[in-house]
């Protein structure tokens, strides 16, 4: 169903892949990002899981599962920057953490987006769940407002404030966080030590730019009830762009295929499972809420397949970062490994922080499913990987950091470029190159959290004084043995490397 015809198709050269005798199609294309979901949450990742995600495996069956995936950053914004841009956010004047609460949108006017490129194809686009990306504060600005005030005093909230639609989405049903200076909210959670998930900022509900029943009532916003919320809605967007939901509301052009970009704050703290998925995983509040979002995969699945659509869209599910910090409370209370054999948790540089779950399902297209991939893929080569397939041309003025990886996926394309680096941010800003199995830190440490020191003596890290790390993932997988003294040369042309990276402001060129 949905057959694409564009005049604007007739305009696109073929990209930069070379391609065999190839039938293409004009997929639907839906993103799961998970926030905070860690490596070894997911059982088809680990074996040694606690908890069972069935739904997870099932697109694993279906589709490809990357053993070497990598957020843009170990922290929540700086990588939903990335994965929508193809772009590392530190390149940007933010080098460091999460916009602030009232902050222009991160993202420039003008930049191409995934969505801004197939709202362009002539795709249907919409953004649902958590945002992280600033919004358009200055269009609803009271007279009187100052600085970055969000309060009634300096926001009119009878005015649109949009997040996603200045990006290139269509339709955009999004909940955006206040802070703690606007709004306490405490949720009941279970004690695990260093668990931070007792309290949260205000947050309220925004559907194409409108407040939910105009100023925000953050005492009526409930966290349990906004997943369940979003999850439905996204039901519904797949419904309707299908024809078989007679919602309105969500700006959608007939005949053209969807994109849908599912963000649940799952699982994030608070951790606030609904009430049919407490007690389900036997690993506390944190493990049913793992199952809500494995459940969500599943109603996602349900819904393309009850409209006959399942073959006919591209599926990736991934996660924005590593686990939280908390994970390591997991580990002596259940025994269970978020970040399964990695070191580092959500902030930090080592593999534990950024390494994520990434599954690419495609059942119609797919020739080799239930494999697994070893190639390096950072979730900003998401974005040429789709304009390859579509035969959209990149030119050099975005996508600085994006490599197409089509070729893994499908029979019969080849890419001119593969990835070969990828660099790795912290939630403090600092930087770490990969290449081949080395990992240069330019950083005397790889952590943004404390480590416990019962971990480090579990795992064996050796203690070191030096201004940087160097490790060989091959060798040394957990990362415990800094081999910067061994290996000055390799220091040197990773440092050199990294620099150069960074000066060009790209690590491709088209």
């Amino acid at each position: 169903m949905m057959k694409l015809v564009l005049s604007l198709y007739l305009l696109m050269a073929i990209g930069c892949t070379a391609k065999k005798e190839v039938i293409k199609s004009t997929p639907n294309i839906i993103i799961i990002y998970a926030d905070d979901l860690g490596y070894g949450d997911v059982s088809c990742y680990n074996k040694q899981s606690k908890i069972s995600t069935p739904n997870i495996d099932k697109l694993a069956k279906n589709g490809i599962l990357f053993t070497d995936a990598h957020s843009p950053s170990g922290i929540c914004s700086p990588s939903r920057y990335g994965i929508l841009t193809g772009r590392y956010s530190w390149r940007t004047i933010r080098k460091r953490g999460n916009p602030k609460p009232g902050e222009q949108p991160w993202i420039n006017q003008g930049r191409v987006t995934i969505a801004s490129m197939l709202r362009d194809y002539g795709y249907n686009t919409a953004v649902i769940g958590k945002w992280g990306l600033g919004s358009d504060w200055k269009a609803a600005a009271k007279p009187t407002r100052e600085g970055i005030d969000i309060s009634a005093n300096g926001i009119d909230y009878n005015k649109p404030i949009y997040s996603g639609k200045p990006v290139g989405f269509t339709h955009e049903e999004v909940h955006l966080w206040y802070g703690q200076n606007y709004y306490k909210r405490k949720y009941p959670c279970h004690d695990v030590p260093g668990t931070k998930e007792h309290s949260d900022g205000g947050r309220w509900y925004f559907e194409n730019g409108i407040s939910k029943n105009g100023n925000p009532q953050f005492d009526q916003f409930d966290m349990e009830e906004a997943q369940m919320h979003y999850i439905a809605r996204s039901v519904d967007y797949i419904n309707a762009a299908a024809k078989n939901s007679k919602s309105t509301g969500y700006n959608l052009k007939n005949d053209a295929p969807f994109f849908l970009y599912y963000a649940p704050h799952i699982p994030h703290y608070p951790h606030v499972p609904a009430k049919q998925f407490q007690g389900t995983s036997g690993l506390g509040l944190y493990g049913d809420f793992v199952k809500e979002l494995d459940w969500a995969v599943g109603e996602i699945i349900t819904a393309l397949e009850k409209n006959n659509i399942l073959d006919e869209t591209l599926i990736i599910f991934t996660s924005d970062n590593g686990p939280e910090s908390q994970t390591f409370g997991y580990i002596k209370e259940y025994g269970h490994y978020a970040m399964k054999d990695f070191r580092g948790v959500k902030r930090d540089l080592w593999q534990g922080g950024h390494t994520t779950p990434f599954i690419v399902s495609y059942p119609n297209k797919i020739t080799k499913t239930g494999t697994e991939s070893n190639r390096l893929i950072s979730q900003t080569d998401i974005l040429s990987t789709i304009a390859d397939y579509l035969d959209i041309k990149l030119d050099n003025k975005g996508a600085e950091d994006s490599y197409s990886f089509l070729d893994e996926i499908i029979d019969g394309f080849e890419v001119k470029d593969k990835r070969e680096v990828a660099i790795h941010h912290s939630a403090s800003g600092k930087l770490a190159i990969r290449q081949g199995d080395w990992v240069f830190i330019n950083s005397n440490e790889g952590r943004d959290n404390e480590e416990p020191d019962w971990f480090k003596e579990n795992i064996g890290v050796v203690p070191h004084n030096e201004d940087f790390e160097l490790f060989n993932l091959r060798k040394d997988a957990q990362q415990t043995t800094n081999l910067v003294k061994e290996y000055p040369e390799k220091v040197k042309e990773l440092k050199k490397l990294l620099t150069q990276y960074v000066d060009e402001g790209r690590t491709l060129v088209r």
